[in-house]
């Protein structure tokens, strides 16, 4: 029975090391670009599984050998930053003694009278002092109703096709476009605004999206619902190949945007978007190398973006300059007007 126990308690040891160091594999893929090796960024968004894994084996050897708990704790510990990228944790505050309210939201191509009139109410309820809108048709900025709203509640409107910069801060530049090699045209906008005797430049962004269509998204649910799904190694490797391509272009969209801000030497900026990567992704650490991530600040758990069944995962994040802090990020899921929820966050200058 001895000799039986010492077998079994290396086998799950073996077990535990080897969930380690692929959840380790994880977070070193975020380093790599995917212009080069798309199919290792991948595996970013397998993290959550190896992180579940190793939770689950703390309380395992909590139960049966008490000091091994320390392998997956310390394991993790040496990843820490990236889980707490991942699911960071405060206690929330309402964030009223901030200077700024700042969402970002991927509008999902609404269409319809209805659709267009929750929306304008959104705005007005939440009455933010910056609005990154990405996906949104301009015949909504167009309408009556909304001009009347933007006089009324002093807000200047900057973009074009899908995109919009909404603003109480006075302008202090045109539209700025930020272009990069893209499938369907995505780019991104910017703005300098005034903010006291300071510039304060926005960004607003919607990266490669990885053009799933309905079926191929009903495809990946089906195998998550039946792992052995007949069909699971060629639909898995058709997903692969194309969330790889996406992926790719991603990976070379955020070096063009991030080329773009070291150029400016901005001192104070935001970042908004849609940016269809997780924190544990290429894009999302290129971007965190620069500027702080608002949910990793001051949000609280997983904090899921995508509305859609079967994507648990937060694409859109908002990133601000060391200058500001923030003191509450939430998604806000009571709009789910969209496939996507609002980023909403509070930002108080330092």
């Amino acid at each position: 029975m001895r000799k039986l126990k010492r077998l079994l308690v290396g086998l799950f040891l073996g077990a535990n090391i080897a969930s380690l160091i692929l959840l380790w594999t994880c977070c070193l893929s975020t380093v790599i670009s995917p212009a080069e090796h798309p199919r290792l960024a991948l595996l970013g968004l397998i993290f959550p599984v190896f992180l579940l894994i190793n939770l689950c084996f703390c309380f395992f050897w909590l139960v049966f050998k008490v000091r091994l708990t320390l392998v997956p704790l310390v394991g993790m510990l040496l990843v820490g930053g990236y889980i707490l990228d991942y699911c960071p944790i405060h206690k929330q505050t309402s964030g009223t003694d901030s200077t700024l309210c700042v969402i970002s939201f991927n509008a999902g191509s609404i269409a319809g009278e209805d659709k267009y009139q929750k929306l304008t109410q959104y705005i007005k309820a939440m009455s933010p002092d910056i609005l990154c809108l990405q996906e949104i048709s301009a015949a909504w900025a167009n309408r009556k109703e909304v001009k009347q709203m933007l006089d009324s509640m002093h807000y200047t409107c900057a973009g074009g096709k899908e995109y919009f910069i909404l603003s109480r801060l006075p302008a202090l530049s045109d539209t700025i476009r930020i272009s990069y090699p893209s499938k369907q045209g995505e780019y991104s906008i910017a703005r300098w605004f005034a903010f006291g005797s300071d510039s304060l430049l926005v960004v607003n962004n919607h990266l490669e999206s990885n053009h799933l269509s309905h079926e191929e998204k009903s495809e990946y649910r089906d195998v998550l619902r039946d792992p052995h799904h007949e069909n699971l190694r060629s639909e898995g490797l058709f997903l692969t190949e194309k969330l790889g391509t996406a992926v790719r272009a991603r990976a070379k969209q955020v070096q063009t945007l991030c080329q773009w801000i070291d150029s400016l030497n901005a001192r104070s900026l935001i970042v908004c978007g849609d940016f269809n990567d997780t924190p544990i992704s290429y894009t999302y650490q290129q971007l965190a190398r620069r500027l702080k991530s608002a949910y990793r600040e001051s949000g609280n758990g997983f904090g899921r973006s995508f509305n859609q069944a079967g994507f648990y995962v937060r694409i859109d994040h908002i990133f601000y300059s060391a200058d500001w802090t923030s003191t509450h990020t939430y998604i806000d899921r009571q709009m789910d007007l969209s496939d996507h929820y609002p980023v909403v966050t509070r930002l108080r200058r330092r």
